[in-house]
Parts: structure tokens; C-alpha cells; sequence
């Protein structure tokens, strides 16, 4: 069954376009469009109180100078992209880590300087840290142009937040929600995490009730995911502790998944769920994003490129001109695989929107592989949109989490290794 899913990514890709290839990061020159209609930002702000040990992103213990000149390290990449790029609109920025609540001023000083030089739309999101729930911090990320929170509660259980080490019980969880939805954000999102150590299924369902109950607008839920360069493994080792199978973790998403649809919540990808007619907090599915700061990634044009992973090389490497690592050129049935994919995510395969951006049809391949699937019970059709039925979706996170060990972790390992790796064949 592993050595199967392992394959999953590598499979599905070559049955929906035909590629075979891998993809090939190394020091190539990117060149971006000549002037997009618009940007979707997403800024990684690294620093936290501590270091989380299941945590797998680009993060610092907080050192006030070193957060000075990071700040100003992201205010001048941008400034090299407005140069570049001019006047246009940035419809949204997403500032994740890290603990960007941790450092609002840089949030707040990085949003006004975004405002006066470039057009910025109102979907502006922050990751919160329930410690950063004061009255002051939250009246503060509003007023800087705040619109949607995602608060990083991860359980409302008091021995799973001790397995996680995240430093507070669930009754401060409780309050740090209440407290963000009395701010009034347009979406505060509570992101949770499921198939914990000894979580139960009656924990994981009730995390997703208490969520509900406090009027989250959007519930996230994701699975513990190891990865091999975090200390994860040694911290359940020495706590005599074991992940659950998948197959218990099957059950824990099948009863959330029943518990949100309960609560008035739909489902809007593998991993959230929505209130009706509420704005989702997503950062991983724009068709094009720009990624500033250490270890960020961006999807533009023909690349998709990452910054150096170092925080302090990155702060150099601006000084310097450019903080880009490692790149990649995508053909077109690689920008067909890569759409697939996040759409997947979402559960909704819309067709006219793929004539839309790719100006074709679906490649044959693709079509017969999403009628079969049709076949199988694994997809619905509905004029032209194309849903993952429950059965579909959960399908689909056995390829999301063998897509972040096969890629993602492979590309990660490399760029925390060194800062300027010579070539990561995926």
C-alpha cells in the first residue's frame, strides 16, 4: 500500500498529460512576464517563540535586530518587482511562517509600503498564533489592512497541544478564537490538525464541533505529516508515542468531514470546510503567485523558482540583487499537471476555465482518465465542472501527501542543507 502511494503523484501525472520527465531545479535564469494583469503575494515572516518540533517551514527563533533587518530585506525585493513591474494591482498577500503575529509591525510597515506603490485589492491574510490574541495585536493587523486570519490552534485538547508542544491549553485556544472573531475579521479560519498521537475519533470530531460552536467562518484540518529533516520522529520516540495507521486516519477524516457537513460547513478543498457565502483563507491555489522572503516560493510565467532558504543569506542576497535559489521551467503539460493537481485540491475541475487560461481543450489523456474515474465512482460530472465525490477527495490526499514527500520534502531538504544548492532533480 506505501510503496503504491508513493507512486501516485508520478503516476497520475503522466496518465493526465503524457510527461514523463522529471523536474530539474538547478541556478537557471528566470525570466518573469513582461507585466502580469495582476499579483497574488505570499511573504514569509520566519520568526517564533520556539521551534515547533512537527513544524517542516523556514523558521527562526525571534532576535529583535535580526527581524529589523529582515523587514527590511522584503521591502527591497519588493521594491525590485515594482521596479520591474510597475503599478499594478496586488490582489492579495498572504503572510505566513513562522509566527507573523509575532512580528505585527512588520506586517503592518510591509502592507503601507505595498499600498503606496503598488494598488492593493482587500484580500490581505495573516497566520495568528493564539499567544498574539491580545485586543492590541488584533485591533493593530485590522487597521493595517487585515482582512482574513487563519489561527493556528491545531487541537482544543490539552494532552495533544502538550504531545505538539505548542505551549498553551484549550481553554487559551478557546479564548484566542473568541477573542479574533469580536475584532471582526471578514474570515477567521481555525486550523487544526488531526491523526495525532493517541487523538481519538471522538477528539478529532469534537475539535471540529468546538470550532463550529465558537463561529468560525472556515475550519482547516490537516493531518500530522513527518518530515524526515524535523525533529518529529525523536520527539514521539522519546515520548513513547506512534502515529496513527491510515487507516485510523481514514476514520478521523471521514467522521470531520460528517461533523463539519452537520455543522453548516462545506467543504471547499481536501482540508477545509466553509461557512456559506464566507471568503476562503487560501494561499496554495492562485494560478500565479510571487513569493518574498526566506524559503518562498513563486509560479509565474514559465518558472517556478524559491527563494534561498537561509534567512540571514537571504538578507545578504537582496543586498545583493536577488535571493533566488533554485528554478525551474515548466512546459505546458507541465502547467497542465500543475493546475490539475490544485484543482483536485479544491475538489472542482472547472473546463471552461481550463479553455480560459490554456486556450485548448483537455488533452485526451487527461479526459479519459477523468471519465474512468467518472466511472469508478471517484468523480461527478455536472454540465461542465467536474466534482471529487467523498470517495474522490480522500483518494486525492493519498496523492497530496506522496506530492509533498516526493517534491516537496525532496526540494525542502535541499534548500535547508545549503543555501544554494546546484541541482534537485523531482
Amino acid at each position: 500500500m506505501l510503496g503504491m502511494r508513493a507512486l501516485l503523484p508520478g503516476i497520475l501525472r503522466l496518465l493526465a498529460t503524457g510527461t514523463r520527465a522529471p523536474f530539474v531545479f538547478d541556478q537557471r535564469p528566470v525570466l518573469w512576464p513582461a507585466k502580469p494583469e495582476s499579483l497574488n503575494l505570499y511573504i514569509h515572516l520566519p520568526f517564533c517563540r520556539q521551534l515547533c518540533a512537527f513544524c517542516p517551514y523556514v523558521k527562526e527563533i525571534y532576535d529583535p535586530e535580526l527581524s529589523i533587518a529582515y523587514q527590511g530585506a522584503i521591502i527591497k525585493e519588493l521594491a525590485g518587482y515594482r521596479e520591474f513591474w510597475g503599478d499594478i494591482t496586488v490582489a492579495s498577500v498572504y503572510f505566513g511562517g513562522g509566527t507573523p503575529s509575532l512580528t505585527p509591525d512588520i506586517v503592518a510597515n510591509t502592507l503601507s509600503w505595498i499600498d503606496r506603490h503598488f494598488q492593493l485589492g482587500r484580500e490581505v491574510g495573516v497566520e495568528v498564533h493564539p499567544l498574539d490574541t491580545g485586543k492590541d495585536v488584533l485591533d493593530y493587523l485590522k487597521s493595517s489592512g487585515v482582512s482574513l486570519v487563519s489561527l493556528g490552534v491545531q487541537t482544543f485538547h490539552d494532552h495533544l497541544l502538550d504531545v505538539l508542544g505548542r505551549g498553551y491549553d484549550g481553554n487559551l485556544a478557546r479564548r484566542a478564537c473568541e477573542h479574533l472573531l469580536k475584532t471582526g475579521f471578514t474570515t477567521t479560519d481555525v486550523d487544526l490538525i488531526f491523526a495525532l498521537p493517541g487523538q481519538t475519533e471522538a477528539e478529532a470530531v469534537a475539535d471540529i464541533a468546538t470550532a463550529g460552536q465558537l463561529g468560525a467562518g472556515q475550519i482547516s484540518t490537516y493531518p500530522l505529516i513527518p518530515f524526515s529533516y524535523t525533529p518529529l520522529g525523536n520527539h514521539l520516540y522519546q515520548k513513547g508515542l506512534s502515529l496513527p495507521s491510515w487507516r485510523q486516519e481514514r476514520q478521523l477524516l471521514q467522521a470531520m468531514v460528517s461533523k463539519a457537513r452537520q455543522a453548516g460547513y462545506k467543504r471547499t478543498s481536501i482540508w477545509s470546510f466553509n461557512q456559506p457565502g464566507t471568503t476562503r483563507y487560501t494561499t496554495v491555489t492562485k494560478d500565479a503567485f510571487v513569493g518574498i522572503g526566506a524559503g518562498a516560493a513563486s509560479r509565474m510565467g514559465d518558472y517556478f523558482a524559491v527563494n534561498t532558504f537561509s534567512v540571514t543569506e537571504y538578507i545578504k542576497a537582496v543586498a545583493r540583487g536577488s535571493p533566488l535559489a533554485l528554478s525551474t521551467r515548466l512546459n505546458i503539460s507541465d502547467k497542465i499537471a500543475y493546475w490539475l493537481f490544485w484543482q483536485c485540491y479544491n475538489q472542482s475541475i472547472d473546463l471552461d476555465d481550463f479553455r480560459r487560461i490554456f486556450n485548448r481543450n483537455l488533452p485526451y489523456r487527461a479526459r479519459a482518465l477523468l471519465n474512468l474515474l467518472g466511472i469508478l465512482g471517484i468523480t461527478q460530472r455536472r454540465d461542465n465542472t467536474i466534482r471529487l465525490t467523498d470517495e474522490g477527495a480522500y483518494l486525492f490526499t493519498l496523492v497530496e501527501r506522496e506530492y509533498t514527500h516526493a517534491y516537496l520534502e525532496t526540494l525542502w531538504s535541499a534548500c535547508l542543507k545549503e543555501p544554494y544548492p546546484d541541482r534537485v532533480m523531482l
